[in-house]
């Protein structure tokens, strides 16, 4: 991934603007207050596999490798109103709860209980330490999710926030929009954003990654699975191991298309804004898609 960084061009992306500064300036929402809360659960550490889900709102999530048999939670949450004392009862109608199941599964929430599907400028995030074992499904909106060093499978579901994650080996399902997604694993990575880019690596890896306006990058090996990725207007790469094998259908529009490193038996003429064919023998299908940008396949 670093190599990948480097010829991107691309910068590690700021830290999504708080939404405490929506409740910023004037007005009955001018003041805010400003809590945390720490909980803990015990969960089960055999006969089950152990799902984590969490659920906040206009807030980041951050999930880190805990103690086995131990999920410990850290949540922030914010309430706003005309006067402080206003803000700190309003902040005080967020609930926030951690249950575990003997079934395995374990559920951190907070809901604003006067208005659960809009809570608007009210925001609940949390720091969350889970057994490295765990499947996580993470929901948020309007914040980033950064998860390290979890080895179950993870399904992330947040909206104009980045999301980030390091050592994905069991695969991940993630979906935000506008901001960008950096994942290193694993498995099956399943990516939707728009409007920013997707940079994935690893080894073993299908890839699915569709985004709009923005760059794909793929730094790494493929699985023998079919993989694609598709975007508009902005450049596509991927870099593969000298001697890899795979089907290529790559097009794009008012650009070019460039192989460093293989040699293709071409279906199409090698050139120009369409690139099909087999480099070596057997190997995963891969579909690229882009238009107005290069697509770039090339051996490391």
């Amino acid at each position: 991934m670093i190599r990948l960084h480097r010829l991107l061009g691309v910068a590690a992306a700021a830290l999504v603007a708080s939404a405490l500064g929506a409740c910023a300036g004037d007005g009955p929402f001018a003041i805010t207050a400003t809590g945390t809360r720490e909980l803990s659960a015990d969960a089960p550490t055999s006969g089950v596999d152990l799902a984590v889900q969490v659920e906040m709102f206009n807030g980041p999530i951050e999930v880190r490798a805990g103690a086995p048999g131990r999920v410990v939670a850290r949540v922030t949450t914010t309430g706003a109103a005309g006067s402080k004392d206003d803000a700190e009862a309003d902040r005080l109608k967020i609930q926030v709860t951690l249950d575990a199941s003997p079934d395995g599964s374990v559920r951190l929430k907070a809901v604003y209980q006067p208005n659960p599907t809009s809570p608007n400028n009210r925001t609940a995030s949390a720091v969350v330490e889970v057994p490295p074992a765990a499947a996580l499904d993470l929901r948020t909106s309007n914040g980033r999710v950064d998860v390290t060093g979890i080895g179950g499978a993870i399904e992330v579901h947040t909206s104009n926030g980045a999301v980030r994650l390091a050592g994905a080996t069991a695969g991940a399902l993630v979906r935000t929009s506008n901001k960008e997604v950096e994942i290193d694993g694993a498995g099956t990575l399943d990516v939707e954003t728009s409007n920013a880019a997707i940079l994935l690596g690893g080894t073993g890896v299908t890839v699915r990654a569709v985004t709009s306006n923005a760059t794909i990058g793929f730094d790494g090996a493929l699985s023998d699975e079919a993989s694609s990725m598709r975007t508009s207007n902005e450049n596509i790469y991927l870099f593969l191991p000298t001697g890899a094998s795979f089907s290529l259908d790559a097009s794009t529009s008012n650009a070019g298309i460039t192989l460093d490193g293989f040699t293709i038996e071409t279906t199409d003429p090698l050139g120009g804004d369409t690139l099909r064919g087999q480099v070596g023998t057997g190997g995963p299908s891969i579909t690229l898609r882009t238009s107005n940008k290069v697509i770039e396949v090339r051996a490391r």
